[in-house]
């Protein structure tokens, strides 16, 4: 941005003038005004109004330039404590978007369903080949819903420990199929970070911090 009002007769303090703000320090601020000065025109003198309108031009300046430093330093210094309290996230719990489970003891991790109103879910269990081992039904309310596979089969026996996953479908009572989100819960087996955003590793999958529904 040029600085405003500032005139002269000599072409090199006309081009000095011409530079942006952010490449004019304060001593270039100052050779350049005395440079005015001395070269203006005697008969055409630079006035009172134009010298201070000047002056205050480059202390707002100065003024913004400082508030910007000591912004970037708050953001770099809010980033490493935020970057820090991530790390309290790897091992722990958390619920993420995403339809797979993990059978140990015959007990399954939670999943959820998220919907906007009642409605009927059926839910299909499939292991590792892909293959269909049990299917049950939940009545789901507006919001989150637990869905958690209690660990059986279709025939009653509990299924062997391993990696599942649930294929569903959420009607509501006239039979019209709704939009929902399937949720799962897993621990953090890492962290990275990503345009100074910190991303989770979950169950194999990657998903930002701010696509975590709960810790737990």
């Amino acid at each position: 941005m040029p600085i405003a009002g500032v005139t002269t007769t000599t072409g090199p303090v006309v081009g000095a003038a011409a530079r942006d703000y952010s490449e004019v320090s304060k001593v270039d601020f100052m050779q350049l005004l005395v440079a005015q000065i001395q070269n203006q025109d005697p008969l055409s003198p630079m006035d009172n109004q134009q010298f201070t309108t000047q002056i205050t031009q480059f202390t707002m300046l100065e003024e913004m330039e400082q508030t910007n430093a000591n912004l970037e330093e708050n953001l770099l210094v809010g980033q490493a404590i935020n970057n820090t309290t991530m790390l309290g996230l790897v091992g722990k719990n958390v619920t993420v978007e995403g339809n797979k489970l993990d059978l140990t003891d015959g007990v399954a991790s939670e999943n959820m369903i998220a919907v906007e109103g009642p409605a009927t879910a059926t839910i299909e269990v499939l292991d590792g080949s892909g293959k269909v081992v049990a299917t049950y039904q939940k009545s789901l309310s507006g919001g989150l819903n637990d869905v958690t596979w209690n660990g059986k089969l279709d025939d009653d026996t509990v299924a062997e420990d391993g990696d599942y996953t649930l294929r569903v479908e959420v009607e509501n009572s006239a039979g019209v199929a709704l939009d929902f989100a399937t949720l799962m819960t897993g621990p953090v087996d890492g962290l990275r970070y990503e345009s100074n955003q910190a991303v989770v590793m979950v169950g194999g999958l990657e998903y930002y911090v701010s696509e975590i529904y709960k810790v737990s």
